[in-house]
């Protein structure tokens, strides 16, 4: 075929892979192409298909219903294509292929996926199991409140440094979010309190990674992760997902009940545009509704007009 690309998959995969170290890509990016070109080698092998004979049926046709037939989430789906259109436009790029095979390959609609937050009763509970009189009960209290305040995902929060943290200015930056695009996030007097406790606590140490284990080392994703996960369950709590991740969608939710605006929430979360911050707005509405009926300004002030009234009568 003139499309016979000039490399083999594996070699064609190693260098699409160093473009993306060099293109400073997250590593959270890095391993989702990795992951999703594994998929991709899954497919043509479990189909007795060569790499150098791929064409652009073979992607929109038979790997979709391939991705399809697995009963993958669609946003996996959306995920497994992305990598692939991303992969093939950099070997069409760089000349290892004539066309670029993926060009016509259309990502399918991902579902909305529920949100989950914690309810107020559930967040008590939870911050409730650290025992404070340790170390590392202190710090996994911290690390939750830290959460809860600023709404910043795991990622952001297990690389804070402590240079990150202003205590005059009450914020803390994070360098490097979602997208690599930094941003500063505010904090308020209890959470900086803890902050205080807690980095007095942790000591100098020959680097600055705010979060340490007991072995005076940095804490990392995996671990920050499982600790939640861990507090949650000791908690016992039912009827939403006990993770990280929750605090921050939990963050989002009480934020706008207690009068916040969509977009400066859109500011503190890191959210690309208004759409994702919309989407609280909207799932949240009944419970804004509600709020709104408690602390309605003409509510309040007809009801004690007629009070008012009646004891006049």
């Amino acid at each position: 075929m003139s499309n016979s690309p000039a490399v083999s998959f594996s070699e064609a995969v190693r260098l699409f892979l160093q473009d993306c170290k060099l293109r400073n890509l997250t590593e959270t990016t890095y391993e989702f192409y990795k992951f999703g070109l594994r998929t991709l080698e899954q497919f043509m092998d479990e189909n007795n298909l060569e790499f150098a004979r791929l064409t652009p049926f073979d992607l929109s046709n038979r790997y979709m219903n391939y991705l399809l037939d697995r009963k993958l989430a669609s946003a996996t789906i959306r995920g497994r294509i992305s990598t692939c259109q991303v992969f093939f436009k950099y070997l069409w790029q760089e000349g290892y292929l004539e066309t670029n095979i993926a060009a016509d390959l259309k990502l399918i609609k991902a579902a909305n996926r529920a949100i989950f937050t914690f309810s107020q009763e559930q967040i008590a509970a939870i911050l409730q199991q650290p025992d404070t009189t340790t170390f590392t009960g202190l710090r996994d209290l911290t690390m939750m409140l830290v959460l809860l305040e600023t709404g910043m995902r795991v990622m952001e929060l297990t690389n804070i440094k402590v240079e990150d943290i202003d205590f005059q200015s009450g914020t803390i930056r994070i360098p490097s979010g979602k997208g690599r695009k930094p941003r500063v996030v505010p904090i308020q007097r209890t959470c900086l309190n803890q902050l205080d406790r807690y980095l007095r606590e942790r000591g100098e140490q020959p680097f600055n990674d705010c979060w340490i284990t007991l072995n005076n080392t940095p804490l990392r994703l995996a671990a920050v992760k499982r600790i939640m996960i861990e507090h949650c369950k000791a908690a016992h709590i039912e009827g939403t997902r006990g993770s990280a991740h929750t605090f921050r969608h939990t963050m989002a939710k009480t934020y706008l009940l207690n009068g916040g605006d969509a977009f400066s929430l859109m500011h503190i979360l890191g959210h690309t545009n208004i759409e994702m911050t919309q989407r609280y707005v909207d799932l949240f509405s009944q419970d804004l509704h509600d709020q709104h009926q408690k602390a309605s300004p003409i509510e309040a002030i007809l009801s004690a007009k007629s009070d008012d009234s009646e004891v006049e009568a």
